[in-house]
């Protein structure tokens, strides 16, 4: 039998590497999942040697933190799905285009993920039941898209509208994430500027009041605590706010904490507005896609559901879902009993109901709501700059006007 070195990932992204007997590749990929493998590579050995007791000998070698359960980043599916859709265009099988793609990926774990996603292909498999071994790579909205697809005979154009969609969501979450860095900045740099001042300027200027006999007046008494406190007791402030910030993430992540974060988004004003249109937007370009593709009404309001997040928004699009797959109301009628579908949406999907086209206008409705988004985004971030400048300069006009009383009380005895 030949001898096939192997490189294959196990569930903690531990990267093993050895040599064993096998007829085929396909035996040896059989071999590393039967040890819950994930094969990276398998090539035939260059030498020929007796086989050892034990036919195996691994060496591992610790990577980066990794874990498979954690998915990769939207960034990294995205540049997969249009580089498949690419090659797929040009007619090339899917052995052959995964294996083109995987050396191109930079992610290790999600290469060993396409490894095994070929192997099951070569072996016979369907490329959907493939990637549904990999629930936390691909999700349920991808491998419904592809398995119809498959099924029709045209994933190339599947792939397409895959890589549009989630291409259209990359921009989306970068818009969302630019808008933030800019405030973001001017609140590090003008808190790092107050820090300063109270910790290193404040404490010199005001040694100067220390021995004057007159009471010194209220803000340059609290300017000189609050200085005097975060010098003395800099390190159990440090460790105060550590403290916060790690009780306050570790609420939101529990049970409770998440219920009351999916409340403030959808009831803190102007973020509710936002956040809301949001996840709008990602219901109805989800649908409409899934829907376009050649997905049945009913899977396609199960798997759209959960790009909501919100888990009250998600409650009440199980109460749409039980009005049109039970009860037959229609789409329209079913989202006009939910408060957070605009108006104008529910007119639009009652239209496309009408002409048969709702998959078509549910995506115009998603670009829709994805410009207001932009332009809410514009108008938040214009007005979140002059709210911070006036937050930071109101700190340091309190720093000066502390300073500067008494200097002008002591002019004022001095003449």
């Amino acid at each position: 039998m030949p001898i096939y070195n192997y490189q294959a990932f196990d569930g903690e992204g531990t990267l093993h590497k050895g040599t064993t007997d096998a007829a085929t590749e396909s035996e040896v990929r059989q071999y590393l999942r039967s040890k819950d493998l994930f094969p990276k590579e398998i090539r035939t050995s260059r030498f020929t040697r007796v086989k050892l007791s034990g036919g195996e000998k691994s060496t591992k070698i610790k990577l980066p933190k990794f874990s498979f359960q954690q998915g990769v980043s939207g960034k990294t599916l995205t540049q997969f799905t249009r580089q498949l859709e690419v090659l797929l265009d040009a007619t090339i099988p899917y052995d052959k285009a995964f294996q083109l793609i995987i050396p191109q990926t930079e992610d290790s774990g999600f290469q060993s993920v396409l490894s095994d996603v070929r192997g099951r292909v070569v072996e016979g498999g369907s490329l959907a039941g493939a990637m549904g071994m990999h629930p936390q790579v691909f999700p349920a909205m991808y491998v419904s898209m592809v398995r119809s697809g498959e099924n029709a005979g045209n994933l190339g154009a599947i792939m397409i509208r895959l890589a549009d969609y989630y291409e259209a969501q990359e921009r989306l979450r970068s818009k969302l994430k630019g808008a933030l860095i800019y405030p973001a900045f001017m609140m590090v740099f003008g808190l790092a500027v107050v820090m300063f001042m109270v910790t290193t300027i404040v404490p010199k200027i005001t040694r100067i009041f220390e021995n004057q006999e007159e009471a010194l007046p209220l803000p340059t008494r609290i300017l000189m605590d609050v200085s005097d406190f975060v010098v003395d007791h800099w390190f159990l402030l440090m460790l105060a706010i550590f403290g916060i910030v790690v009780g306050v993430t570790s609420f939101f992540r529990s049970k409770r904490g998440r219920e009351w974060k999916d409340k403030i988004e959808l009831k803190l004003p102007l973020l509710s507005r936002l956040r809301i249109k949001v996840m709008v937007a990602r219901y109805c370009q989800t649908l409409g896609t899934l829907l376009k593709s050649g997905v049945d009404l009913k899977t396609a309001l199960e798997i759209s559901k959960y790009v909501v997040v919100n888990k009250i928004f998600i409650n009440k699009l199980d109460q749409l879902i039980i009005d049109v797959n039970n009860k037959g109301i229609p789409l329209s009628a079913a989202m006009a009993r939910i408060d957070y579908f605009p108006e104008y949406v529910r007119h639009v999907v009652s239209i496309g109901e009408e002409a048969a086209r709702v998959d078509e206008l549910l995506e115009k409705v998603a670009d829709r709501m994805q410009e207001e988004v932009n332009n809410l985004l514009e108008a938040l971030t214009t007005l979140l700059q002059p709210v911070l400048i006036l937050i930071l300069g109101g700190a340091v006009g309190f720093i000066a006007l502390a300073v500067l009383l008494p200097m002008l009380n002591m002019s004022q005895i001095l003449q």
